[in-house]
């Protein structure tokens, strides 16, 4: 179980990201945040702290602690490990299912989850559609082992709300890798643009908070519909 600083820095984070400050963009008191969960207000300024270093808060002395805008409703936020579903929470997000199966990992997906070839995996590919155009095309391995179920009707909805609420798995940190490619046919006819048409291409490694790697896509983007935020503290 990761440090009770680190968990009170997740649940002010997840509140931070579901608006629930929007109001008045400033977070809740030490004394009330200490109360509220139980702890000190020295377990408190630490979490406070790691928000800052995100980039999701600043403080102003003598005045609070308040949010900083992030126009969630137009950018992949890269801090973020919610899925598509929280990062587009304001506008109209689809998913069609191309298809769903239980497999076994190959060499290619076995190397980047750090497991034996002919581990059991999921494999679930998805269009996603944001305000009804074709933004992303996903190809995700789930290891059975960490992931136990999947079905086709898990996966037409937010298949990370689902692994974090139902499944509890606590879900820890991801390696992002960004670059840019030219679309194959398949995917350009999926995204409505002509093959060879640039797109922007993110490879995800996903782990727990144990370290094991439970999740490995590739995430294939609309150049002209996808925009990334990585917010950033800067120290002097």
């Amino acid at each position: 179980m990761s440090p009770k600083y680190k968990q009170v820095a997740s649940q002010i984070e997840s509140d931070i990201v579901n608006h629930v400050y929007q109001h008045t963009n400033k977070l809740l008191t030490e004394d009330e945040y200490a109360n509220k969960y139980g702890v000190s207000r020295n377990t408190v300024r630490k979490a406070i702290e790691i928000l800052v270093n995100k980039g999701y808060v600043y403080q102003v002395q003598g005045s609070g602690v308040f949010v900083r805008d992030h126009y969630n409703s137009d950018y992949i936020n890269l801090e973020k490990l919610q899925g598509l579903t929280s990062d587009f929470s304001g506008r109209k997000v689809e998913t069609r299912v191309l298809h769903f199966e239980q497999t076994v990992a190959n060499d290619e997906v076995a190397e980047r989850m750090k497991c034996p070839i002919g581990t059991p995996v999921y494999f679930v590919k998805r269009l996603r559609l944001v305000d009804d155009h074709p933004f992303s095309v996903e190809d995700s391995y789930f290891r059975k082992e960490l992931v136990i179920y999947l079905d086709e009707n898990i996966v037409q909805k937010s298949i990370y709300t689902y692994l974090r609420n139902d499944q509890k798995l606590a879900i820890g940190f991801a390696d992002r890798v960004i670059y840019a490619d030219f679309l194959d046919a398949d995917s350009a006819s999926l995204l409505d643009l002509k093959e060879n048409d640039p797109a922007l291409i993110v490879d995800n490694t996903v782990y727990l908070t144990n370290g094991q790697i439970f999740d490995v896509s590739r995430s294939i983007h609309h150049f002209k519909h996808v925009k990334m935020l990585k917010v950033s503290n800067i120290k002097s």
